[in-house]
Formats: C-alpha cells, sequence, structure tokens
C-alpha cells in the first residue's frame, strides 16, 4: 500500500497515519490516567486529553482522504469503518476527561482505574496488529481478538460490579453515584470500540486471504 498515494506527493501512507494514529491515542489515554491521579487541580490534564483527542481526528481525517484516493472495493469499506472505531477510541476517552470537567468528582473511584488500564492495554495490542497493516496474519489477529474479547468483557464486569455495589451498600450520594455511572459508562464503551477495532482487523485479514 506503499505506493497507493504515489500521485499525490503530500500524502503519507495508511500504515505511518494508523502507527501516528495508535500512538496518540495510548498518550491520550495515559493523559486520562494522569487526570485521574489529579483531580484537585484537573484543567491542564483535561486540555491535554482535549488536544490529543483533536490530534486523533486530524489523522482520521487524513486517513478517510487517503482512501478517497484509491479505488472503492470491500477492502476499503472495511477500512474505512476501523478508522472511525480508531476515531471512537480516542473520542471516548476525551468524552471521560469532558465528564470529568464536568461533575468535577472529588476523588477518583478505582473501577475507573481499573477499566482504563484493560483499555489502554487493548490499545497497545491493536497497536501491535495493525503495525502490520495491511498485510495482517489471520492467526494473530484472532488471537488479539480473543484477547480484547476477554478484556472488554472484565471491564464490562468491573462496572457492572461497581454498580451493584453502590445499590446495596450506598457508598455515594445519588449525585456522585449517577456522575461516576455515566463517567464509568463512557470508558467502558470504550472498550467495546476498541473491541470491534481489532474485529475489523480480523476482517482485513479474512479479505486478504480471498
Amino acid at each position: 500500500m506503499n505506493t497507493d498515494n504515489a500521485d499525490r506527493p503530500n500524502s503519507r501512507s495508511l500504515e505511518i497515519i494508523f502507527k501516528e494514529h495508535l500512538d496518540n491515542t495510548i498518550e491520550c489515554g495515559k493523559a486520562l490516567s494522569d487526570l485521574f491521579f489529579n483531580l484537585e487541580g484537573p484543567d491542564q490534564y483535561i486540555t491535554k486529553v482535549k488536544h490529543l483527542e483533536e490530534k486523533g481526528d486530524r489523522l482520521t481525517a487524513e486517513a478517510y482522504s487517503s482512501l478517497e484516493l484509491l479505488t472503492y472495493s470491500e477492502f476499503i469499506y472495511i477500512t474505512e469503518q476501523l478508522v472511525k472505531r480508531l476515531d471512537d477510541i480516542v473520542d471516548g476517552i476525551n468524552d471521560t476527561a469532558r465528564l470529568i470537567d464536568i461533575c468535577h468528582p472529588r476523588q477518583i473511584e478505582n473501577a475507573a482505574h481499573e477499566i482504563l488500564s484493560t483499555l489502554v492495554s487493548m490499545i497497545e495490542k491493536l497497536q501491535m496488529e495493525i503495525a502490520q497493516y495491511p498485510h495482517i496474519e489471520l492467526a494473530s489477529v484472532r488471537a488479539c481478538c480473543k484477547t480484547l474479547k476477554e478484556s472488554e468483557e472484565n471491564a464490562d464486569l468491573i462496572y457492572h460490579e461497581w454498580r451493584k455495589k453502590q445499590r446495596r451498600v450506598l457508598v455515594l450520594s445519588l449525585i456522585e453515584e449517577n456522575n461516576w455511572t455515566e463517567i464509568l459508562g463512557v470508558l467502558e464503551q470504550t472498550t467495546d470500540d476498541a473491541y470491534h477495532a481489532g474485529l475489523l482487523l480480523e476482517r482485513i485479514a479474512r479479505y486478504g486471504q480471498k
């Protein structure tokens, strides 16, 4: 695919764009983690997450522009869906930071650390697989998807157990519970996006074997 954009001197290959996109998303996840540890002075961390999300938007737009240069096919359609999922991941991280800005919680919930750690590990696994784009090995990406599914299910369980504890033990005030239900819900949904990105990589690998 390195020659696909040869007629457009200023364009970059999708391989390079995807690598930069995943590197940026991991940095965005780490910035959110820093925010979790600095709720007493969150503004600079919220701003950093936003700047990284905006960079992700620019990379997403660049990837779409690169795809527009190619002859449309099922492969291009699947790759477009992958680009959307990658954008959804960094959007989800930013949405989490924005909710913290709105809700201004006094202290972090352990479940937030656990789900974010799970999400970052999922992004790192995607990064390893997407580094092979477009020549993705089917066996490797299937193993990756199995791991991503387990991680997504674990994030869902963390969220479920947290909500069950709040209702049964009444740990937080009603307002704080509602705030964290929304924050953790967005973060958990972002792990779903990471899993579905893996499934799209598997579809790309299957297409390459046709």
